[in-house]
């Protein structure tokens, strides 16, 4: 299991690209579109970084072959060995495990923390006025689904919570219904959109990829894009009479203070960050036109999903285990056909009558950076050569694989 480190920090070089991209370009590039693709674009990135392994998609190899060549198979002396030193890989990996695990732990025990503060100071709320101003935007929106609203004490911000089973929470004070139609309705399309769900994606990203700094970059831009592309939705298509309410209202949930430290499965309707909220603010007003760049989301799409696949082309070659002491389910595997060319017994022991054991090495690393059915033939071969010359006695080949010659099983018979 130790490739996973690999590929986590491979994964994690690719994802850093976009980010620095989003740092240096925002305000010159990534501002001319709406808030509703750059919110996709960092909801492709989240998703990016959950897919530490390659999608492999195996090419028949009809499709590349030429006239006249020839695949050979080739059977190979050797034990098959698993790794069991402790080395530079096996170290990272425990130290990124460890590293996940208080990043899950750290995120758990404060959603639990959040939900133990409120559960003792809130209300449910019974209110028919209130209730019926909810109905009325989930019409509106196109919501069947049931969901509660509490009126908690402390809280300074309307904010749907949960990722399941979501229910609104509301500061325990009197709303009229023109501010109770636009904290539902922004409440309500951060519901319909999963936003709480996609957090919580971002959340296990990030804890993935603990160790990159650039991952709190990530979570800082998504959230601010997750609002104000929440806001943009909410205006659309809205006079400016219907603005400046909705406006007023953001405004209004800076007068209260916030007791509750919010978590990062929180939806909130005011952040409580002056200079987000005086943007949402400005971006409200300015009405600003900006591009759909549907053609850079497409192409971001599919950039992002020809990360995720390796192709490769399927030849059928088979490595075959000659060693006695390989399983009986391997050997059914790749069990060799009689016309492909081999390394019989006889040209192992001819290679070696002039190495002296001494002189071999003990063993030799190749292509650590990869698993070993990545691999190449012209790769394994290399590496397999180190072996059949008495160079070593073991070759590790890939971050998963590891051969070496019984020279003990080789010449026993001839001792007897």
């Amino acid at each position: 299991m130790n490739y996973i480190i690999l590929d986590i920090l491979k994964t994690s070089i690719y994802i850093s690209i976009p980010i620095l991209f989003i740092v240096l370009f925002k305000d010159k590039v990534l501002n001319k579109y709406t808030y509703h693709i750059n919110y996709i674009f960092f909801i492709l990135i989240t998703l990016r970084m959950l897919f530490i392994s390659s999608i492999k998609i195996y090419l028949p190899i009809e499709l590349f072959k030429t006239s006249g060549s020839t695949i050979f198979r080739k059977s190979y002396y050797v034990n098959y060995d698993a790794i069991n030193s402790l080395n530079y890989v096996d170290l990272l990996f425990i130290i990124w495990a460890l590293g996940f695990v208080y990043a899950i732990l750290s995120n758990i025990y404060k959603q639990i923390i959040f939900y133990k503060k409120i559960k003792n100071i809130n209300y449910r709320v019974t209110d028919s006025h209130i209730l019926n101003c909810l109905e009325e935007e989930k019409k509106y929106l196109n919501i069947k689904r049931n969901i509660k609203i509490f009126k908690v004490d402390g809280l300074s911000s309307p904010a749907l919570v949960k990722v399941f089973n979501s229910e609104i929470i509301i500061p325990n004070k009197d709303y009229d219904k023109t501010q109770l139609k636009w904290i539902f309705r922004h409440e309500l399309i951060h519901y319909k959109r999963k936003d709480n769900l996609l957090k919580l994606l971002l959340m296990i990203a990030c804890s993935i990829h603990w160790f990159n700094p650039l991952t709190k970059v990530l979570r800082v831009h998504f959230n601010e894009q997750c609002e104000l592309s929440c806001d943009e939705k909410v205006i659309n298509n809205l006079n400016t009479n219907d603005i400046k309410e909705y406006a007023l209202v953001l405004i209004g949930t800076l007068r209260y203070r916030n007791s509750l430290k919010a978590t990062m499965l929180y939806s909130q309707f005011n952040t409580n960050q002056i200079d987000l909220i005086k943007r949402r603010i400005e971006e409200m007003i300015n009405l600003k036109e900006r591009k759909k760049g549907m053609l850079i989301i497409a192409s971001v799409c599919a950039i992002s999903l020809l990360s995720i696949l390796s192709f490769n082309i399927n030849s059928n070659q088979r490595y075959v285990y000659a060693n006695e002491s390989t399983s009986n389910k391997t050997k059914q595997a790749l069990e060799p056909n009689a016309s492909n060319k081999t390394i019989t017994k006889e040209d192992l022991k001819k290679n070696l009558e002039n190495v002296k054991k001494e002189d071999m090495k003990d063993y030799m690393e190749f292509y650590q950076d990869r698993k070993f059915e990545e691999l190449t033939q012209e790769e394994v071969d290399y590496a397999m050569n180190f072996l059949f010359t008495g160079k070593c006695k073991v070759v590790h080949i890939g971050s998963d694989t590891s051969h070496s010659i019984n020279l003990e099983s080789l010449y026993k018979a001839d001792n007897n």
